[in-house]
């Protein structure tokens, strides 16, 4: 990540897995895959575009 060392961020990332989800969808996945029922439960909650929210809606529960 560019603005934190990497363990800095794998240390963030254990200790708030939702902070590490938002960076996931805001910043890009690399390798890594997003845990649906973790994204499910805390979309609502997420500092994310309303663009990327709406999306990520209807791949979840086929909202448009």
């Amino acid at each position: 990540m560019w603005d934190y060392t990497d363990h800095q961020a794998r240390k963030q990332a254990a200790a708030d897995p939702v902070w590490h989800l938002e960076r996931l969808v805001n910043y890009g996945l690399g390798r890594e895959k997003l845990d649906a029922k973790l994204l499910a439960e805390h979309l609502p909650t997420l500092n994310i575009s309303a663009e990327r929210r709406a999306f990520l809606e209807l791949l979840l529960w086929d909202k448009s």
